[in-house]
């Protein structure tokens, strides 16, 4: 007689989207390795953004939940010391759009699927595309936030990959320090 018993395996509530994650860094890695050869350049842009109050598109419920939305815009600058003046800036639209893509109300945290892009003021752009866990209700501290990856650019970043990372440099101002490492095609 054979006895056999059935043993419920469950996949931990975040392995999608871990698995999503890793490999995003590993693409990140590689945009900024591997893929870079001969007719490329490598290139690092620091630009300060002063945020905007964000706008909330909410569903009923009370509270962050899946599917939330928030776009911000930004004035963008060449110095901390531009954006604290608010002067002189470097962009014509700077914008990004978060989406709550998962949460956990055990941890207090959620999701955020996000797009980034900035329009200059020579006309070039770039874009960005990325997720990063954010503690529910909390306001940004000031520190390192999260990368995202560089999916393309026009203009003088025609074709451009790589990362942005992103830290808060003033709570009060609402200004962030953003580090774009890029590989550009030579023209």
């Amino acid at each position: 007689m054979t006895t056999s018993s059935r043993a419920e395996t469950r996949r931990p509530r975040h392995g999608k989207l871990s698995w999503r994650l890793a490999a995003l860094a590993a693409v990140a890695s590689l945009a900024l390795t591997a893929c870079s050869g001969p007719g490329s350049d490598t290139t690092e842009l620091v630009v300060y953004v002063v945020s905007e109050d964000p706008v909330f598109i909410e569903d009923a419920t009370e509270g962050t939940t899946i599917g939330d939305m928030r776009s911000r815009s930004y004035e963008s600058y060449a110095t901390l010391e531009m954006a604290l003046a608010e002067q002189e800036p470097l962009s014509k639209s700077w914008t990004t759009f978060a989406t709550v893509i998962d949460e956990d109300t055990e941890k207090q945290t959620d999701v955020r699927s996000l797009t980034g892009h900035a329009t200059f003021n020579d006309g070039s752009s770039l874009t960005w595309l990325g997720s990063g866990e954010i503690d529910l209700g909390k306001v940004p501290v000031v520190g390192p936030g999260h990368t995202y990856v560089v999916v393309g650019g026009t203009g003088k970043y025609f074709g451009a990959r790589g990362t942005v990372s992103w830290e808060l440099v003033d709570a009060d101002k609402l200004i962030f320090r953003d580090v774009f490492t890029l590989i550009l095609e030579q023209q």
